[in-house]
């Protein structure tokens, strides 16, 4: 019998998974989307460090937001007819940092769940459960068999 893998799903990087796979990342001001198509037996999660590509044209991968939903949702083999079928969990988008004096540019942990929250209900995916905002980051756990997910909360150091 197969084992499944740990997947840790870092930084700018998308992870798909199946029956026993674990996909798993750490979030502070980035945000994590969490897609579940339990029709085809397929899970992905997707780690994306800032909201908006400056790029006018759309670029495979996890680093932007913009570019995160798209890039998962072809890897995972989804086509738009499909997205009714797909669930999403969306975690992450903490302000980790202490300002004194708000950004001029807002804060990006913010603007992170803002972008993912737009696209997914731009594209019809139902979110069915969202972790997001505060101070505290968190870790995103979704079990690929089951199709469990877990977020909790990281404390921050003293």
């Amino acid at each position: 019998m197969l084992e499944g893998r740990d997947i840790q799903v870092r930084m700018c990087e998308i992870g798909i998974g199946s029956q026993g796979d674990v996909l798993r990342a750490i979030l502070g001001s980035c945000v994590g989307i969490g897609l579940l198509w339990r029709n085809r037996g397929i899970c992905g999660l997707a780690h994306c460090l800032l909201p908006e590509s400056p790029a006018e044209k759309a670029s495979v991968g996890a680093k932007y937001v913009t570019d995160a939903l798209p890039s998962l949702t072809a890897l995972m083999g989804l086509e738009r007819r499909h997205f009714r079928h797909v669930e999403a969990v969306v975690a992450g988008g903490a302000c980790m940092v202490q300002h004194k004096v708000m950004p001029r540019h807002g804060l990006i942990g913010e603007q992170n769940v803002q972008a993912a929250k737009r696209l997914l209900a731009a594209s019809g995916i139902r979110v069915v459960h969202e972790d997001v905002g505060g101070e505290c980051g968190r870790q995103i756990i979704i079990d690929c068999g089951s199709y469990n997910y877990a977020v909790r909360q990281v404390a921050r150091p003293a």
